[in-house]
């Protein structure tokens, strides 16, 4: 994990219960060499080349909003 993806990963386990319900969290791996194709074929899909990269998607996997960095306070004030 990197340097900024470590901080987030703990904030989100902290706070579970702050996170919406009908909100999904997933961590991509996006190049690391062990990163298996399952996750680089997610990232690939996305566009996801840059570290800390939160994507929104609807449940049909479109694309709604996408940016860097920030909390769970950044995340669900960015959601549309």
């Amino acid at each position: 994990w990197c340097p900024t993806c470590k901080p987030i990963d703990i904030e989100l386990t902290a706070n579970a219960a702050k996170i919406p319900a009908d909100l999904a969290i997933f961590r991509v791996n996006y190049n690391d060499t062990d990163t298996d194709a399952a996750d680089k074929a997610l990232a690939a899909k996305y566009g996801i080349t840059y570290q800390h990269t939160f994507v929104q998607v609807d449940a049909s996997g479109n694309e709604i909003a996408k940016w860097n960095g920030g909390g769970l306070d950044k995340i669900i004030s960015s959601l549309k």
